[in-house]
């Protein structure tokens, strides 16, 4: 049996998603379209896992309060999970997808979590790992409550186990977990927060794999992604440009990269050249859903065919 792939989401959402004809700012718009699902980053990523025919695990902080809409959510989707409470409530996020605009992303914050939520993610965290895992991937943004160290210290929990993981955290998170041992997957605005805007991307790149971080993925959109690991560095990029709602492009990413890393069993066995075709290949096929955490499988099966990485200095 394939490895399960853990997905941890500190600030989980409700993401609804609203596609209209037009966005006219000030005025009354009908909204002849709407869909709503749990959703935050590492929901995504479970998501897109399973998709790829993979297994998968959501871990995450949920409401203290009932009724709880996002742990009936992810029992909606079918998705495998694992939940803390430890929020007052669970925020939601706002898609309001024209055809002539793209997307317009509305994000609420979120709620400061109780004292429990570290202690309890930790704790839920070390039980599946004992339980068994192929890798694991901490995703987006840390509430309010919880320190901004804690995805580093999930991140060194997954490395004592010897389970590969990737932190696709950014500001002051980030910080915290270059020096995890993690797969650091920053997008080109947070890697130059990082790094500094002057510093060349591949350069940034090689500088935090020297500092500790196991691996570098940064992506650029359209612009395709980078992998910088111990063995060398390599650039990818789409077999097309794609029009549609980007908000799950890295989280598919993610997805992509994880299950590469589960089957090799750690990022100094892994093919990064295809795993790097694949990261760009399955981003891509996201944007064409209108939904964060789905993909049209059959674009991504055709593109991971033709798209090539070359290796870069």
């Amino acid at each position: 049996m394939t490895p399960r792939i853990l997905t941890v989401t500190l600030n989980p959402a409700i993401d609804v998603t609203y596609r209209v004809d037009v966005l006219r700012v000030g005025e009354t718009v009908r909204v002849p379209d709407v869909r709503s699902r749990a959703g935050g980053k590492g929901v995504n990523v479970a998501a897109v896992v399973r998709a790829l025919g993979g297994e998968s695990l959501a871990l995450a902080l949920t409401t203290t309060g009932a009724p709880d809409e996002f742990r009936a959510g992810l029992t909606r989707l079918g998705l495998a999970h694992r939940l803390v409470p430890a929020l007052p409530a669970v925020r939601r996020t706002v898609a309001v997808v024209t055809r002539a605009d793209g997307t317009t992303m509305l994000q609420e914050n979120g709620f400061p979590a109780g004292e429990a939520g570290e202690a309890g993610i930790l704790d839920a965290l070390r039980a599946e790992l004992a339980a068994g895992a192929g890798a694991v991937v901490i995703s987006g943004s840390v509430p309010a409550g919880l320190a901004a160290d804690v995805p580093a210290k999930l991140a060194r929990l997954c490395v004592r186990h010897e389970v590969p993981v990737i932190a696709d955290v950014s500001g002051a998170a980030l910080r915290f977990a270059a020096g995890s041992g993690a797969v650091l997957m920053p997008n080109e605005t947070e890697l130059a927060e990082l790094t500094g805007p002057d510093r060349a991307a591949a350069d940034a790149c090689h500088d935090l794999v020297a500092e500790g971080a196991a691996a570098v993925v940064a992506t650029f959109g359209t612009d395709g992604a980078i992998a910088v690991t111990p063995r060398g560095a390599w650039r990818a990029r789409p077999a097309e440009v794609v029009t549609g709602n980007p908000a799950g492009a890295g989280d598919a990413a993610a997805a992509a990269l994880a299950r590469h890393l589960s089957d090799a069993g750690g990022t100094s066995e892994v093919d990064w050249p295809v795993a790097l075709a694949d990261v760009v290949a399955t981003s891509a096929a996201a944007v064409l859903r209108p939904v964060a955490g789905e993909i049209d499988v059959a674009a991504r099966d055709r593109w991971i065919r033709v798209v090539k990485a070359e290796r870069i200095p």
